[in-house]
């Protein structure tokens, strides 16, 4: 299946059923910005797509994101380099359903906990083995065009 076309997207946690995106009390400071599940009662914001020749840039706000000690950030600054992020859809999961995985293709994007404004963890995917494969709803993500 073809990767998703440059564009605007709302990503939502299957497992946790909550918009992600950046927290709405940042500081303002260069320093990098958490990717949380967002709190009930605010507007999904859009992460921008942009296609590369290794995967996709995921930006948050306007700026990249990347891994740091296990965790997803929008970066501010070139340090660290932003990730290309490979998108997997898993339609034996629903429409608009994929897994957002590092470029190794085994660590993605999960939902550690879905306590309030938990942060998007960076962590080896749970694969069961069935044919076509199973992930866990915390790995699956909803990810749809923002209009």
């Amino acid at each position: 299946m073809a990767p998703l076309p440059n564009g605007r997207y709302i990503i939502r946690s299957v497992g946790a059923r909550k918009f992600v995106g950046r927290s709405p009390r940042e500081d303002y400071s260069l320093l990098p910005k958490r990717v949380i599940l967002l709190p009930d009662g605010v507007q999904a914001p859009f992460f921008e797509f942009q296609s590369t020749d290794r995967g996709t840039k995921i930006l948050a706000g306007g700026n990249s994101t990347a891994e740091i000690d296990r965790n997803l950030f929008a970066v501010l600054l070139p340090e660290p380099p932003a990730e290309d992020w490979k998108i997997q859809a898993i339609p034996q999961s629903g429409k608009n359903r994929y897994i957002i995985t590092k470029s190794n293709g085994y660590e993605g994007w999960i939902v550690g906990d879905d306590s309030p404004e938990a942060q998007i963890a960076i962590r080896p995917l749970i694969i069961g083995p069935s044919e076509p494969p199973f992930y866990p709803p915390n790995e699956v993500w909803e990810i749809v065009p923002y209009n």
